[in-house]
């Protein structure tokens, strides 16, 4: 009879833990920026290369491994709707220029480039705007005077130039990143995580 009663128990627990919803961190815990898959990012961005630049606006949205990012603007590579999808090596990838034209693939980062004037690892995207090494081979370098950190990876440099905090994280709001003539500028007004 008694191990009728510890095995009544022991069901009553496991349902009770079953039901359970899962909490969330604790308020004020810090967030793991390595495990965020949905967020959302709008501000300004500046670009310059061989053949000019200018400046306007993005909207990014994250879920998963899935971007949505607009830019929009007299910027010097055109308005365009960019969707990346996949790991960061081999990201599945799809550009539509402001005229209309949709590329995909290698003729998506063709494109890109021609209006860059440098490869994009459009995969690594989503990691340097939150201020993450992509996977695969990086080095950091220390903050210098002004308290920037240097993030070089696949040909490219990226000072994280200023931060803030959102939602329990340490997000970049300031950033520049440049590989040859290369030039883009990010300001970020506005992060939501988990969104």
């Amino acid at each position: 009879m008694r191990a009728l009663q510890i095995f009544g128990i022991a069901c009553a627990l496991t349902l009770l833990i079953g039901c359970a919803t899962p909490t969330k961190r604790p308020p004020g815990a810090p967030v793991d920026l390595e495990h965020i898959d949905r967020w959302h990012a709008r501000g300004r961005i500046g670009v310059s290369g061989r053949d000019g630049g200018g400046s306007g606006s993005f909207d990014w949205r994250q879920q998963a491994d899935a971007a949505s990012v607009e830019i929009r603007g007299p910027i010097g590579i055109g308005s365009v709707s960019l969707k990346v999808r996949g790991d960061a090596t081999h990201p599945d990838i799809e550009l539509q220029t402001g005229d209309g034209a949709t590329l995909e693939a290698d003729a998506a980062l063709a494109e890109l480039e021609a209006r860059l004037g440098a490869s994009l690892p459009a995969g690594n995207m989503r990691y340097w705007l939150l201020g993450l090494a992509a996977p695969g081979p990086h080095d950091w370098r220390p903050a210098n005077e002004a308290g920037e950190v240097t993030l070089e990876q696949q040909g490219w440099t990226i000072d994280y130039q200023r931060y803030s905090e959102e939602a329990g994280a340490k997000v970049p709001t300031r950033l520049r990143a440049t590989s040859g003539a290369a030039r883009v500028r990010i300001v970020i007004d506005r992060w939501r995580l988990g969104e």
